[in-house]
């Protein structure tokens, strides 16, 4: 089972990805966290036994985007997290640094659109949670 997370400081951001999300049955619910402190703690707490898909920012206060992957390296599910990294930011450094990242699966340029979403199903390493309807 893969749950979604979307991690960032806006509020408009959050509830668009999260509808668009969901119109693209990409997750029937995701959660949502307004710092990546809090998503911390979740994952901190959470099961083995899911594969979780963050869409994640950048540029946040107390704990940054960076800072965040940082930390998912130090969790026991590590190996069942891959991060979208979801930024307003245009920089080409922030780019680069994201493929130094091996959980970062995707770098998309805000606001996602339902492309962005279908490509995310095409992902090898997410393919298998988003079976082809017959």
């Amino acid at each position: 089972m893969l749950k979604v997370l979307i991690i960032d400081d806006d509020d408009i951001v959050r509830l668009v990805q999260g509808k668009l999300l969901q119109n693209c049955k990409v997750t029937k619910e995701p959660i949502k966290f307004k710092g990546a402190f809090e998503a911390v703690e979740y994952l901190n707490s959470a099961s083995t036994e899911h594969h979780y898909l963050l869409m994640l920012d950048i540029n946040m206060p107390i704990m940054n985007g960076w800072e965040f992957l940082d930390e998912i390296e130090k969790m026991s599910i590590k190996e069942n997290v891959y991060v979208l990294m979801v930024s307003s930011s245009i920089d080409y450094n922030d780019k680069e640094k994201a493929k130094k990242y091996n959980k970062i699966i995707n770098f998309i340029e805000k606001p996602i659109t339902v492309k962005n979403c279908e490509q995310l199903k095409e992902l090898p390493i997410l393919k298998p949670f988003f079976p082809q309807a017959n």
